[in-house]
C-alpha cells in the first residue's frame, strides 16, 4: 500500500498530538493489543530518544488474565514506522530503552527492533485514541504534604539515597582486587571507576566506567561510545582527560588517601568542601561538587562501614545534610513541579531527596509506595 504524507507534516505535529494526550489515554499498538498511557514522560534531549521516561500500561487481551507490569522507558517518534529502520536505530544503544515507537503510518510490517534486540511495539496517532474517562491530578497534587513536612521527607529521602549508593558502593569495595603491578590499592581501585561514572551523568556512563576501569590498570573492553561514533563528543573528552590528569597526580599520592585525609583532619564542614574541590582540580565547580555529593561523601560512609570508623562517617554524613546544592538538573526541575514547591531546593540532601522520590516511585508512577503521595512518614 502507498502511504502519501500530507505536505508540511512534522514529526513536531506528531510530538504536539503525544504531549496533549491526557494520563490514562487508551492506545491501540499494531499487533491490536491494548495500551494505557500512565504518563507521557519528559523531552528528550539533543541525541537519542525523543521522550524520557514515559509509563505505560499493557491492558489484558484475549486469554491473558492480568495486566503485565507497568512498562518505563523511552519513546521514539517518526511519521512512519520504516524511519526507525532509515535512521539506523536498530544499531544504536542509546535507543535500548524505547518501548513504544509513535508514527502516523504504519508502512512496514517488519517490527522494530533495538540494538539489544528488543523488539518495540508501535502505536499509529492516526488511530483514535481514545480519551479517559475523567483526568485527576497526582496523589501528592491532590493531597500535599504541607511545607514543613514535605521538607522532613525530602531530607529523609536524601539520606536513603546516601545509604543506598554507599552501600552498592560498598559492595564493590569488599569485591574489588588491585590489578597486579598497579599503583592504585584497593580502594582507589574501587572510586576511580565511580568518580569516572560520575562525570558521565546525563551521558554515556557504561564508556566512562569502563573507561575508569582501565585507568586503574583491570582488563576490560570499552565499548563504542553511544552514537556508534569513532571517538568521544568533546566534552566527554574533555572530563577524561581531567579524570586521566588526576590519575597520574593519584598514582603517588593516592586518590582515596588524599580526600580521605581531608575529611578526617579539616576542622569544620565549611572548610572541607573548597579542599575537596581542590583535590578534584582540573574539574570545574560544579562537577567536582558533584562528585563529592554522589561519589566522594557515599564511599567514605562505605569505607567507615568496613572499617567501623564512627567519625569519618559521621563527618561524611554532617558534610552531606550541610553541603550547598548542586546546579539544577532534569530531575530536580521536573520533581520540583510535580511537587508544586515554590523553588527548587537549595541544600543537596534535599535536592538527593527528590532523585530519590522520583527513582523509586515516581519515575514508574507507583503514587501508593510514595513518600509524597500514597506513603507517609
Amino acid at each position: 500500500m502507498c502511504i502519501v504524507r500530507e505536505r508540511g507534516e512534522l514529526e513536531s505535529d506528531l510530538a504536539r498530538v503525544w504531549w496533549r494526550l491526557e494520563p490514562d489515554t487508551l492506545l491501540t499498538l499494531e499487533d491490536g493489543r491494548p495500551c494505557l498511557l500512565i504518563y507521557n514522560g519528559q523531552p528528550g534531549g539533543p541525541a537519542g530518544p525523543d521522550v524520557r521516561d514515559a509509563v505505560l500500561r499493557l491492558l489484558p487481551s484475549g486469554e491473558q488474565a492480568e495486566p503485565a507490569p507497568d512498562l518505563v522507558g523511552d519513546v521514539e517518534f517518526h511519521l512512519r514506522a520504516s524511519d526507525w529502520f532509515a535512521h539506523g536505530h536498530q544499531h544504536d544503544p542509546r535507543y535500548n530503552r524505547v518501548i513504544l515507537h509513535v508514527v502516523y503510518y504504519l508502512d512496514s510490517k517488519t517490527p522494530a527492533r533495538r540494538q539489544d534486540g528488543e523488539l518495540v511495539p508501535a502505536c499509529s496517532l492516526l488511530d483514535r485514541a481514545q480519551p479517559p474517562e475523567e483526568s485527576a491530578n497526582w496523589p501528592c497534587q491532590q493531597n500535599p504534604l504541607a511545607a514543613q513536612e514535605l521538607t522532613a521527607t525530602l531530607l529523609y529521602a536524601g539520606l536513603l539515597r546516601l545509604t543506598e549508593k554507599s552501600e552498592a558502593l560498598g559492595r564493590i569495595l569488599q569485591e574489588t582486587q588491585p590489578a597486579l603491578d598497579s599503583a592504585f590499592d584497593r580502594y582507589d581501585t574501587c572510586l576511580i571507576p565511580a568518580l569516572a561514572e560520575g562525570l558521565a551523568y546525563g551521558r554515556d556512563r557504561a564508556f566512562f566506567r569502563a573507561a575508569g576501569l582501565r585507568l586503574v590498570g583491570l582488563p576490560v573492553q570499552v565499548p563504542e561510545p553511544l552514537g556508534r561514533a569513532p571517538e568521544p563528543a568533546p566534552l566527554d573528552r574533555r572530563r577524561l582527560h581531567a579524570l586521566s590528569t588526576l590519575c597520574e597526580r593519584w598514582r603517588a599520592s593516592g586518590g582515596w588517601q588524599t580526600l580521605s585525609q581531608i575529611l578526617r583532619v579539616e576542622q569544620s564542614v565549611k572548610a572541607a568542601a573548597p579542599a575537596l574541590r581542590a583535590a578534584l582540580h582540573p574539574l570545574n565547580r560544579a562537577r567536582a561538587d558533584i562528585l563529592i555529593v554522589n561519589c566522594v561523601l557515599p564511599f567514605a560512609c562505605a569505607v567507615a562501614a568496613l572499617e567501623n570508623d564512627v567519625h569519618l562517617a559521621n563527618r561524611a554524613r554532617q558534610m552531606y545534610l550541610a553541603y550547598q546544592g548542586l546546579v539544577s538538573n532534569r530531575i530536580t526541575r521536573m520533581m520540583s513541579t510535580q511537587l508544586q514547591l515554590a523553588e527548587e531546593p537549595e541544600q543537596t540532601c534535599l535536592q538527593q531527596g527528590l532523585h530519590y522520590v522520583y527513582s523509586h516511585t515516581c519515575q514508574a508512577k507507583r503514587c501508593q509506595d510514595c513518600l509524597c503521595g500514597g506513603r507517609r512518614l
